[in-house]
C-alpha cells in the first residue's frame, strides 16, 4: 500500500507541477475550462487523494493546455506502476486489491494543453495488462474512429475548440464575426524540449486562419510573466497575412535563463493596441527543460 501511495503522490506532484507553470489557476477556473470534469475532481486529483483516471487527467491537461499525448504516455506509465505494486501486493498478502482500476468521470455534454516532465514511452509487460485493461483501451478507439466518422475535430491545444462540428461550425467569443483561429503543431521545440542554459532559439508554431475574416497587422504577445529567472522574450511578434482557409508560421525568439529549470510562456493574438481577438481562448504556449 506504501509504494502504491508512492507512485499516486508522485503523479499527483507533477500535475500540481504542470498547474503551477500555468500560474496555479483555481480549480473552479480550470473546471470552466474543461466543461466536463468538476473542480472536486480536479482537486483531488492535484491532492493525490487517489488515481485519477485518464478521463480526470485528460480535462486537467487541457485546462493547462498541455500536451495530451505526452501525458498519456506520462499517465500510462504512473498507471503501470501503481497496477504492477497493487498486484504484487495482492500476490504477497492473498488478497485482491480492487483499486487497480481508477473510477471513470462521467463526461457532461460540453467539452473543454503541457507536460515539462519528459517521459518515456514504455509500457506494462503483456502478462501485466488485464484483460479490463484491454477492453478499455478497445472502447476507447473505437469512440475516437467513430468521432472521426462523423467529422468532429478533436484538437490538442491553442486557440481551437477541443470539439468542433467541422466548417459549418462559428466561434461566439471573437472579437469579429466569423473571425476564427486553430492550433497546427509545435515547428521547433515541442513542449519537453531541452535547450542549454543562456542558449538563444526561435520557437516556431503553425495557426490556421479557419475562419472568414482575413488576418491583417495581427500579433502575438504573452500574457504569462516573463521576469527574472525565465525566458527572454519580445513584448510581441508579428503574424504574417494570412486570409481565411491558409496557414501561418510564427517565430519567437527566445533566450533562455541561466539557470537550469523549465520556462514556460503563454501567447495571445492581439492587435496592434494589445487587445485579444480571441479573449477567452486558451492560449498557445511553449515549455522547454533549461539544462546545464
Amino acid at each position: 500500500m506504501e509504494d502504491q501511495r508512492a507512485a499516486t503522490e508522485k503523479f499527483a506532484d507533477q500535475l500540481r507541477t504542470l498547474r503551477a507553470g500555468v500560474g496555479n489557476p483555481s480549480f473552479r477556473k480550470m473546471a470552466g475550462r474543461s466543461g466536463r470534469i468538476s473542480h472536486t475532481t480536479l482537486h483531488e486529483a492535484a491532492a493525490g487523494t487517489r488515481f485519477p483516471s485518464w478521463e480526470t487527467t485528460r480535462e486537467f491537461v487541457r485546462a493547462c493546455e498541455a500536451d495530451e499525448a505526452e501525458w498519456r504516455r506520462l499517465w500510462e506509465d504512473a498507471q503501470c506502476q501503481d497496477e504492477v505494486e497493487s498486484t504484487t501486493e495482492s500476490n504477497t498478502s492473498g488478497t485482491v486489491d480492487m483499486r487497480t482500476f481508477p473510477a471513470v468521470d462521467a463526461p457532461a455534454v460540453s467539452g473543454a494543453v503541457v507536460p515539462g516532465v519528459a517521459t518515456s514511452s514504455k509500457v506494462a509487460p503483456a502478462a501485466q495488462r488485464t484483460p479490463r485493461r484491454r477492453w478499455i483501451a478497445a472502447m476507447a478507439a473505437s469512440v475516437v474512429t467513430g468521432l472521426a466518422a462523423v467529422g468532429v475535430i478533436v484538437r490538442g491545444r491553442g486557440d481551437d475548440p477541443v470539439a468542433t462540428p467541422s466548417p459549418s461550425g462559428s466561434f461566439s467569443d471573437s472579437l469579429i464575426p466569423g473571425d476564427a483561429s486553430r492550433f497546427v503543431g509545435d515547428i521547433t521545440f515541442p513542449d519537453g524540449a531541452k535547450v542549454k542554459v543562456n542558449q538563444r532559439f526561435d520557437k516556431v508554431w503553425a495557426l490556421a486562419n479557419v475562419g472568414s475574416v482575413a488576418w491583417h497587422k495581427r500579433f502575438l504577445a504573452p500574457t504569462s510573466p516573463t521576469g527574472e529567472g525565465g525566458c527572454t522574450v519580445p513584448d510581441r511578434v508579428q503574424i504574417g497575412d494570412t486570409p481565411p482557409g491558409e496557414q501561418v508560421m510564427i517565430t519567437v525568439p527566445v533566450v533562455a535563463p541561466s539557470n537550469p529549470g523549465k520556462c514556460m510562456v503563454s501567447w495571445k493574438m492581439v492587435d496592434e493596441h494589445g487587445q485579444p481577438y480571441f479573449p477567452s481562448r486558451r492560449p498557445v504556449y511553449f515549455l522547454v527543460n533549461i539544462t546545464v
